[in-house]
């Protein structure tokens, strides 16, 4: 028995609907920050636009990936194309680890240097700051709960990403607001703080996409047996597996009923269906029918599972 209450087609829709969302906020956040660079003639300021590029580009990237990821299974891959969603978050990863990278070396390469800058500060230029940095900060709100409630790795990978920008610009602020008062040094070092900010980040997505790939266990087996065992009908429960998130995400049991009415374990095991699905959002669940006199060697009881 199977059962899908977020079918691919639509979910991906969804997703591709709030990356164009997305990408309209961060075109929006590029060229304010381009501009109060410009104007100030700061290339911090600069710097930062470049990598508030990369969210932008990161929205396209993403949206070509997750069309692709939700053509329905055909007869090369019949559990279909959604492993490249985490693909694509490997390539978020990729571009976190080389802006942290650039702005790491620029930053060793000034306090190596000793250099200073003179920059034409403005009301406005903080204005137009905070004002991207609120912006960015209300994408990243959104983008995390879609991720979560769409159940998309890329979504919640590109959030982390867009979080490395804020702190980024955070990062920038304070460098401005160092310099405005004399102090030229603070710049590098806040730079190198956001650098191992957005560094943890892009492991964090990185080992989030490996997960993915390797098909980790999306719900623990004891979680599944001990709510499978709440049902009185049900004595036993065997080859317990999940993996995936949402419309992606699987969960096979097989069950072992007290009594060998069909009708009967068919309406239990519709209820826990709706059960897995409710408490852990996954799509696609299979459940197998046993009746207690169908017992092999080789199986294991779930009380031997829990133990």
């Amino acid at each position: 028995m199977s059962a899908n209450n977020a079918p691919a087609p639509i979910t991906s829709a969804a997703v591709r609907r709030v990356l164009w969302r997305l990408l309209v906020a961060n075109l929006a956040v590029v060229v304010a920050k381009a501009l109060a660079g410009w104007w100030a003639g700061s290339l911090a300021v600069l710097s930062d636009a470049v990598h508030s590029l990369t969210d932008a580009a990161n929205n396209l990237v993403g949206i070509w990936l997750i069309r692709a990821a939700a053509k329905p299974p055909d007869r090369e891959h019949p559990y279909g194309h959604a492993k490249l969603e985490p693909i694509g978050a490997f390539v978020v990863s990729a571009v976190m680890g080389l802006v942290a990278y650039e702005i790491g070396r620029e930053a060793v390469l000034r306090l190596w240097a000793g250099a200073t800058a003179s920059l034409a500060l403005t009301p406005l230029t903080f204005a137009v700051m905070l004002g991207t940095l609120v912006v960015n900060l209300l994408v990243v709100w959104y983008e995390r709960r879609a991720g979560q409630q769409l159940g998309s790795p890329f979504l919640l990978a590109d959030a982390q990403h867009t979080l490395s920008d804020v702190y980024v610009t955070v990062g920038v602020l304070v460098g401005l607001v160092g310099m405005w008062l004399g102090w030229t040094w603070l710049d590098p070092v806040v730079s190198l703080a956001v650098v191992a900010a957005v560094g943890w980040g892009a492991y964090h997505v990185l080992v989030t996409a490996i997960n993915e790939l390797m098909d980790t266990a999306a719900v623990e087996d004891e979680q599944l047996i001990a709510l499978a065992r709440q049902h009185p009908d049900v004595v036993d429960v065997r080859h317990v597996r999940s993996r995936g998130r949402g419309a992606y995400g699987f969960a096979e049991l097989t069950l072992v009923f007290r009594h060998d009415d069909l009708r009967r374990a068919h309406a239990t095991s519709d209820l826990l269906e709706t059960q897995i699905r409710q408490m852990y959002g996954l799509a696609h669940i299979t459940i197998h029918l046993e009746p207690a006199a169908v017992r092999t060697p080789g199986d294991v009881k779930a009380e031997e599972l829990s133990a």
